[in-house]
């Protein structure tokens, strides 16, 4: 459905559609329709240049990077990197400091947290356990055992994940919010509709949003926002739909990202995206 006062621009003019993943291309289960994947061809054919806007690593990706009729540059880790596919060109990449990493470990530390830490092809956990397991799992990825404190002062580490049960979310919300707003970080909540019993809590840099990201990767393809239709789900794609030309909001979205989209589209369930692609790309 249209949100109420909008104003559409005409489909002809976008020249990229940038989407996110899980639950608004892929299903809880990491699976892409048979109807979307229709979609992505369609506009393939179109012209259309396609980019994911992703919380997700670049590795965690590669299944659904694979399914894509093209090439192109990608926002992962809620915008805290740009890059290729293959990541051999980066176009932006926003590491956390390593002061505020140190906090970051103190925390997980003081709270029995599990914690995890990404670099640009890897990510990292200080020792196994069963949180950290289903994440891997999630992400079809093996985590790396090693020494945090050692770590941090190598790597440039962009970003942090905190893997906590549903049931504590209430319990953590206003620890983690005091905690950001001391150390200039960054907390999303995000939910994969494969685990509800779990929130994966990414933490980047304060100013990194997949908004800003897309403004970068705009001006490195040359073009306007108001050139590019974003389409998700989530809280953290409240950004990067108000910046975009045309914002759409998947059915299953929260309240807060379909008050700032243009348009409502169906669920993951019914195809919402290849809903979304015939309507204002086709």
């Amino acid at each position: 459905m249209l949100k109420q006062g909008s104003n559409v621009p005409m489909q002809n003019k976008y020249r990229l559609l940038v989407s996110d993943i899980d639950g608004t291309l892929a299903d809880g289960n990491g699976v892409i329709s048979a109807a979307d994947l229709k979609a992505l061809q369609a506009i393939h054919q179109a012209g259309i240049m396609l980019s994911l806007c992703t919380g997700r690593p670049v590795k965690g990706c590669q299944k659904v990077l694979e399914r894509l009729p093209s090439k192109n540059y990608h926002i992962f880790f809620d915008g805290a990197l740009v890059c290729n596919s293959d990541q051999t060109e980066v176009i932006y990449a926003q590491p956390i400091k390593k002061d505020s990493l140190v906090e970051i470990c103190s925390l997980a530390h003081l709270h029995g947290l599990t914690l995890e830490l990404f670099i640009k092809a890897h990510y990292f956990v200080e020792h196994e356990s069963p949180l950290a397991k289903v994440h891997s799992q999630l992400m079809s990825l093996e985590s790396i055992v090693t020494d945090f404190a050692i770590l941090c002062q190598q790597e440039c580490i962009i970003m942090a994940c905190l893997v906590i049960p549903a049931a504590e979310e209430k319990k953590y919300k206003p620890i983690l919010s005091d905690f950001g707003n001391t150390f200039r970080l960054k907390f999303s909540w995000t939910m994969n509709p494969a685990r509800p019993d779990i929130r994966l809590v990414n933490i980047i840099k304060e100013d990194v949003s997949k908004g800003r990201a897309l403004a970068t990767l705009c001006s490195h393809l040359g073009l306007e926002l108001g050139e590019v239709v974003a389409i998700g789900d989530g809280i953290n794609d409240v950004s990067f739909l108000s910046n975009a030309g045309l914002g759409i909001a998947m059915h299953n979205a929260p309240p807060e990202l379909k008050a700032v989209a243009d348009y409502v589209t169906g669920d993951i369930e019914h195809n919402g995206f290849a809903q979304a692609v015939q309507k204002f790309l086709l």
